[in-house]
């Protein structure tokens, strides 16, 4: 039984990518409200049938030999059936696991029409497969954006050194999609916070405004000493505002069964507090 086997050199600059990714996939999923699914049709990203479905439905009209290998080639078929053989068994890191299949399917070419598109889509399932989170990220786009790039790593020659090569290029990129990502949901984050934040103090003040139109001008002055002076007596208060000292304990003795304000501690000693 042949068996599909990977030569690649992992790169300093490769360990420290999974790192970054692995610690922003951390940061996004903090950061991020659960999402509502979506019915859409699925694959598992394991099975080779499901590959063959998937080219189907990607390229659509743009093949004559939709959902099926290249002229049939045995070679490509014998090929093909190791590279899954290898992903249901192998231990690689799920990133590189994903950029080691996306490389070969795409170097392989398999199909006649779709291998860099249907290539790149299988990495992503992949990717959500490993990490919920990554469903949806927007890391295709990205890639596609640096088409000129990833075709540049592929036509590499040395065939260890291309691979080492694109797999860095695709953490590179997966990287910068997170980045951004992690970005948006942040500021999207500290936007609502701020907008939540506007509608409390408005909603605050609208009522201190409803509270202060209820209130008498003998209160309201009251109100605004005791904030000010928590410690005032009623002498001050009597003397300040030209008010009888009886004329101001009914106007506390009303606030305090408002719940507008409350005294703290003895009568003697102790302060007022103002709870609007």
């Amino acid at each position: 039984m042949f068996m599909f086997t990977s030569s690649y050199q992992l790169s300093s600059e490769a360990v420290t990518l999974v790192s970054e990714i692995s610690e922003q996939i951390g940061i996004l999923e903090t950061v991020s409200v659960p999402a509502t699914e979506h019915e859409t049709e699925s694959f598992d990203p394991f099975l080779e049938d499901d590959l063959l479905r998937a080219h189907r439905s990607i390229v659509g009209g743009l093949s004559d030999s939709i959902g099926r290998y290249r002229q049939d080639d045995p070679r490509v078929r014998l090929h093909m059936s190791m590279l899954f053989d290898w992903l249901r068994h192998t231990d690689e890191h799920p990133l590189l696991r994903s950029c080691i299949f996306h490389y070969n399917l795409t170097s392989t070419h398999p199909f006649s029409e779709g291998n860099e598109r249907l290539g790149l889509y299988w990495q992503s399932l992949l990717l959500a497969q490993w990490r919920p989170i990554l469903a949806g990220l927007p890391f295709e786009s990205v890639v596609l954006e640096r088409q000129e790039e990833y075709r540049r790593v592929l036509a590499y020659l040395n065939e260890n050194a291309k691979i080492t090569h694109f797999i860095e290029f695709i953490l590179h990129c997966l990287l910068d999609t997170l980045l951004q990502e992690v970005k948006n949901k942040v500021e999207n984050k500290v936007k609502n916070k701020s907008r939540g934040k506007a509608q409390v103090k408005s909603a605050e003040d609208a009522v201190n405004e409803d509270t202060d139109t209820q209130l008498s001008k003998s209160e309201q002055r009251i109100i605004k000493l005791l904030a000010a002076e928590p410690r005032i007596t009623i002498g001050t208060l009597s003397r300040r505002l030209q008010l009888s000292e009886a004329g101001i304990n009914k106007v506390l003795a009303g606030l305090r069964k408002k719940n507008i304000i409350e005294r703290v501690g003895a009568n003697k000693n102790g302060s007022w507090k103002v709870n609007i």
